[in-house]
């Protein structure tokens, strides 16, 4: 007995070369989508080669410390244009953009707040942009921060460090307001899911499906910092298409945690960490308890504890972190860089 009729073997050989032709034209499609990005909004910045592919970073002003502007989550450096602005008018600023985000090339998948940092200090050098540096960060980027002082002793000068995250924080529960797609709509089932996905994605990206799906949905909005309202459309484009699904650290957390506590902290360098309780959003009353409670222990706890990773931190609260308290913060650090010299 036959295992297959030649009719059959026939369908099943239409099925694979169908299968086959979809996968090129959704490679096409891609590629084409990747150039049809690149001219929707023209490069700020320069592309500078680290070692096979190439990241983007615009620097203006002159004198040192240069002042290095990070980001986290799904955010183009071009968030930080306005502050960056600001504080290059007292000495050389720099904002650059992840791997995979902005006008920056994808890197080894998966990333973790290692790769972030070992990638940074790969671009400043191969960008002639010498040390030290004050590096400026929120959230995750943080982390990002820590890593780099701990891997590059001597390469930084001070820190600033904006509503932060910790890799030790308290465990508690997450506001809804903080979780991301993954986390609000699967719960306890979100690692397992978005496990799959950082397998998937990359694949599903390079053969467009991803692309496509983004033709039904509109970008997410990017957190920025005083950007003029019609930038916000081109931030949003820059932090947030198919080509930046292959960033991110989501998927190597705990990885990045182990990393963040082998960093260790960061001695006595100037520090000053901006904290600011986040807004409660409507909701349930319960709801609003966790959310509550999540601020009590990031302004009690996480915040004073990360101001005291350096014995010169120094926390300063407030009821909104805005553009100009960041530049302040900045230029803070700038001036004690000036006293220890």
């Amino acid at each position: 007995m036959r295992d297959q009729s030649p009719a059959n073997a026939k369908k099943l050989a239409v099925a694979a070369g169908l299968a086959a032709a979809l996968v090129l034209a959704g490679v096409v499609f891609e590629q084409i989508g990747q150039r049809q990005d690149r001219q929707r909004y023209p490069q700020i910045g320069k592309s500078v080669d680290i070692g096979g592919r190439t990241l983007n970073i615009f620097c203006s002003g002159e004198g040192g410390p240069v002042v290095v502007f990070d980001t986290y989550g799904h955010m183009s450096g071009f968030s930080w244009s306005a502050v960056q602005a600001e504080v290059a008018k007292s000495t050389r600023a720099c904002w650059y953009d992840r791997a995979a985000y902005g006008w920056s090339e994808p890197g080894p998948m998966p990333r973790t707040y290692q790769s972030v940092a070992s990638d940074l200090h790969a671009l400043l050098h191969a960008a002639a942009v010498p040390p030290p540096y004050v590096l400026v960060g929120a959230s995750e980027a943080a982390l990002h921060i820590r890593l780099f002082n701990g891997f590059y002793p001597g390469e930084t000068a001070g820190v600033v460090m904006l509503n932060a995250m910790d890799g030790d924080g308290p465990q508690t529960a997450v506001p809804e307001s903080t979780k991301g797609f993954w986390g609000r709509h699967f719960g306890s089932a979100a690692s397992s899911i978005r496990a799959v996905g950082c397998f998937v994605f990359p694949t599903l990206a390079r053969v467009g499906v991803l692309r496509l799906a983004g033709l039904l949905q509109t970008p997410r909005g990017t957190p920025e910092f005083g950007l003029a309202s019609e930038q916000l459309p081109e931030l949003d484009f820059l932090s947030d298409n198919s080509t930046a699904v292959r960033g991110g650290e989501a998927c190597t957390l705990a990885e990045g945690g182990e990393q963040v506590r082998a960093a260790g902290n960061l001695g006595d360098l100037p520090l000053i960490v901006l904290a600011s309780e986040e807004k409660i959003p409507a909701g349930t009353p319960a709801q609003q308890a966790v959310a509550a409670n999540w601020n009590k222990l990031r302004i009690e706890r996480v915040q004073p504890g990360l101001a005291r990773l350096s014995s010169r931190g120094r926390l300063v609260l407030m009821q909104e972190v805005t553009p100009a308290a960041i530049v302040d913060a900045v230029r803070g650090v700038l001036d004690a860089t000036v006293v220890q010299r």
